[in-house]
């Protein structure tokens, strides 16, 4: 069993030329500290996530901003399966200056990993239930399903004094897509004296099935959209306990014409727990 502290920033940015003075705008989160606990068990893992301290930002630049997290993983058959949500509400623009207290962010995803070398395993890397005692270096395949966006609760994510006559674009009330792929890419570990750092790094294309609202109608379209993987971890691990510092880079983007919407989700995490010694069976002779 572990337990983690950390945070989550999910800032997502709209660029879209509306002036020649202004062509993109920067939505952030307030956030506050994140207590995670979690119980791993051979194939299975869960782990629940909830805020344990007010916002940090300041209230009257960022508003208040409430976090939801929720995570499940798996093993099975050499495979390793992962689901996450994650759902943001309350953010601030910086240029102009206002609080949107309605704006939202929701981020749901499946994935599915496959590591060619079969010594590297997601138990060791991640520390709750195994470690490492050599370098491992090994390409994977991870497939990738999504749901992910912004809203602001039948308001205009755009402020009024940049909506531009005639262009509904910049009169949306909500971007989201539904995308589905694969992400190749390159997975690393290595402990030594009880260290150990870890980590992996991939990019691929995905299918998006798009779609933006406007307070009067929708439209949704096909496309592709690439997907980028980060991951690096390090830290202290023995048989019994482990103390790691996580850092996870998820960044989705969508496009329609002239407006790109990009989200970045961004966890930095500290990670300790106790393995308990699975108890002898004793023999029948």
């Amino acid at each position: 069993m572990y337990a983690d502290l950390g945070y989550n920033v999910n800032p997502f940015r709209i660029a879209y030329p509306f002036s020649t003075q202004q062509s993109s705008l920067a939505y952030k989160n307030n956030f506050s500290p994140f207590l995670g606990l979690g119980f791993a068990y051979k194939w299975f893992h869960l782990r629940v996530g909830f805020p344990v301290v007010g916002n940090l930002r300041p209230n009257n630049k960022f508003g208040k901003t409430t976090q939801y997290n929720f995570a499940y993983d798996l093993t099975y058959n050499k495979v390793w399966y992962d689901f996450e949500f994650k759902s943001t509400i309350g953010y601030g623009l910086r240029q102009p200056a206002l609080i949107l207290p309605e704006a939202y962010s929701v981020n749901v995803m499946l994935n599915a990993w496959y590591f060619r070398n079969a010594d590297f395993q997601m138990n060791g890397l991640l520390g709750k239930r195994a470690h490492y005692n050599q370098q491992i270096v090994t390409w994977y395949l991870k497939g990738t399903m999504n749901f992910f966006g912004s809203g602001n609760r039948g308001e205009s994510l755009i402020p009024g004094t940049l909506q531009l006559p005639g262009q509904d674009l910049t009169a949306v009330t909500k971007l989201q897509a539904f995308d589905f792929g694969a992400a190749p890419g390159v997975a690393y570990v290595n402990r030594k004296n009880n260290w150990q750092i870890g980590g992996w790094a991939g990019v691929g294309p995905v299918v998006q099935f798009k779609e933006y609202e406007t307070s009067a109608y929708s439209k949704i379209r096909l496309g592709l959209a690439p997907r980028f993987d980060l991951r690096l971890m390090g830290g202290y691990s023995s048989d019994e306990k482990f103390f790691f510092i996580v850092t996870d880079f998820d960044n989705k983007s969508i496009r329609f014409d002239d407006l790109k919407y990009r989200q970045i989700y961004f966890a930095l995490k500290f990670v300790a727990g106790y393995r308990f010694k699975e108890k002898e069976k004793n023999s029948p002779n």
